[in-house]
Order: structure tokens, then C-alpha cells, then sequence
């Protein structure tokens, strides 16, 4: 990993710290829809088929969790009696995963250093923030904690840039992301090599497949300001404090200066896409 992205992973958790009682409240949920096809690929969303198999601690891990966006839709879809984990490296974040979906087992603890045992884990998946681990060394740790035959998931909301709002609002972040950001922590469908770690990790796992849908309910917002708040959350904008602001004030001024990005009785759309891939843990 670059010195510019150990940097900014730095950056964005030290931003995450301050900001997460933001993200809670700005950032929308997965797509029950989205969620309930991955958790079908992953083989546990029949509770008979899920408890086929090795013997496992928790059903499903979430890594990356943040603030629990996809663990409450992993709750509510499995049920109260699922045997869920989420783990991340921001205590913050976690402290608000907590409130909103209690009885989930929590590890405050990066991907690449995970605290479960081996063959613990029947499903992970890494709900918007594979991109941020996409390294070697998390892909051996998924796979250590998995039970054999166990399966990874990874799912990217994306925010579709066929839209106007979406592609002003994205042109911008491009214009003041940090030095070295790549593309997919902007648009991970325009930027794949992401992906390559699988590759360089070996065949730990199959070979990722593949399915992108759009949401079921697009996401309104009432404002241009809740627009920039939204975005503003994106890891690829954790500069430094005056850089942040002229980002901010720049999505303003385009945004509502913009004539194609129209208000619908007084909201604006935010259309998504759910990109989901899932594998399988070779032995």
C-alpha cells in the first residue's frame, strides 16, 4: 500500500472520529432488495441450509460496519435470533451501531487484524468499504476467519452518475480528493482495480461474481445543503479543514447553479445502484 493511502486511511478515520454522528444521520441504509440477493448468494438467508455445515460463532460478520447501515438490514432480514458481529477500527462508529442495532456482537479492529478465531465466521461481507481494505492482507484474514466453504460478500452503493446531481456533485470531489485517491473511492463501477488483490492474494477464494441492480426506493433529499453534507462523508474528501469547506462551498454553488439538476416539489434525487460480488473460500 502507497505512503499517500496509509496516510489517508489516517486521515479519513481521524475525519470519521469527529463526523460520525453525521454520516448516522446523512448516510441512507442498503437496499433491503440488494441485501436480501446478496445474503441468498451467501447461503444464509434459509436458516435450515445456513446451519448445514461446519459448526460456526457468527452467522454473518460485517467489517467495515461504520455506523451499522447494512447491519440493521442483515438484522431485520435474518431476524433477531441471527448470531451477527460487526467490526471496524472506529470505536465512534461502532458506539453508534450499538444504539441503532443492539445485540450485535462488536470488535473495534481494522480488517487486516481481526480478533475471531479461525473458522468462526459462516458469511462476511463488507458493506461500502471494501474499497478502503482492499489489500492482501484483509483478504487472509476473511479467509482465516471463514469456516471452509464459507462464503465473502461485498456490497458498493453507488451513487449513479447518469444523473446530473450525481456527476456535479462527483466532478467536484474529483477536483479536491487527496493526492493519490483512487477513482473507486468515488465510483467503484467506473474503477474496478480494486479488484486486484484478489488476484495477488492467490486462489483463496473463487473467482468474484458479479450482479448490479438498481434500488427499489431512490433516495430523496430536501435540500441542496442535505446533498452536501451527504457527500461530504465520502472518505476521498478528508483533507485538510479549509480544503474540506472550499469543497463543500464549490458542491453549493454548482449544485444550485446547475440547471439539469432540478428539484421535485421542493427534493432532490440521489438515484443508487447496488453493485454486490460474493465468492467462495477455497481451502
Amino acid at each position: 500500500m502507497s505512503m499517500d493511502a496509509e496516510i489517508h486511511k489516517d486521515a479519513a478515520r481521524e475525519m470519521w472520529k469527529t463526523t460520525n454522528g453525521t454520516y448516522e444521520k446523512v448516510r441512507p441504509t442498503h437496499d433491503r432488495a440488494a441485501v436480501q440477493y446478496l445474503l441468498r448468494q451467501l447461503g444464509v438467508l434459509d436458516n435450515d441450509l445456513c446451519d448445514q455445515g461446519p459448526p460456526f460463532t457468527y452467522t454473518v460478520l460485517d467489517v467495515g460496519a461504520g455506523t451499522g447501515k447494512c447491519t440493521s438490514v442483515i438484522k431485520d432480514i435474518l431476524g433477531e435470533d441471527a448470531r451477527l458481529a460487526a467490526l471496524d477500527p472506529v470505536a465512534g462508529m461502532l458506539d453508534q451501531l450499538k444504539v441503532a442495532v443492539p445485540g450485535v456482537d462488536t470488535f473495534v479492529s481494522p480488517c487486516e487484524d481481526m480478533p475471531l478465531p479461525d473458522n468462526s465466521v459462516k458469511a462476511v461481507i463488507s458493506s461500502q468499504s471494501f474499497h478502503f481494505i482492499a489489500n492482501v492482507t484483509a483478504l487472509r484474514e476473511v479467509h482465516r476467519v471463514l469456516v471452509p466453504g464459507g462464503k465473502f460478500g461485498i456490497l458498493f452503493s453507488v451513487d449513479d452518475e447518469a444523473s446530473p446531481l450525481v456527476h456535479t456533485v462527483f466532478e467536484v470531489i474529483r477536483k479536491y480528493k487527496y493526492p493519490g485517491c483512487p477513482e473507486y473511492f468515488i465510483n467503484t463501477l467506473q474503477d474496478v482495480s480494486w479488484q486486484e488483490c484478489f488476484t495477488e492474494a492467490g486462489p483463496i477464494f473463487t473467482p468474484l461474481q458479479e450482479h448490479v441492480m438498481p434500488w427499489e426506493k431512490q433516495g430523496m433529499l430536501p435540500d441542496v445543503e442535505s446533498v452536501v453534507q451527504l457527500f461530504m462523508t465520502f472518505s476521498a474528501t478528508a483533507r485538510e479543514p479549509e480544503v474540506r469547506e472550499e469543497c463543500a462551498e464549490s458542491m453549493r454553488q454548482l449544485l444550485t447553479a446547475n440547471p439539469a439538476v432540478e428539484q421535485d416539489g421542493g427534493e432532490l434525487e440521489v438515484p443508487r445502484l447496488s453493485a454486490l460480488y460474493w465468492c467462495t473460500k477455497n481451502k
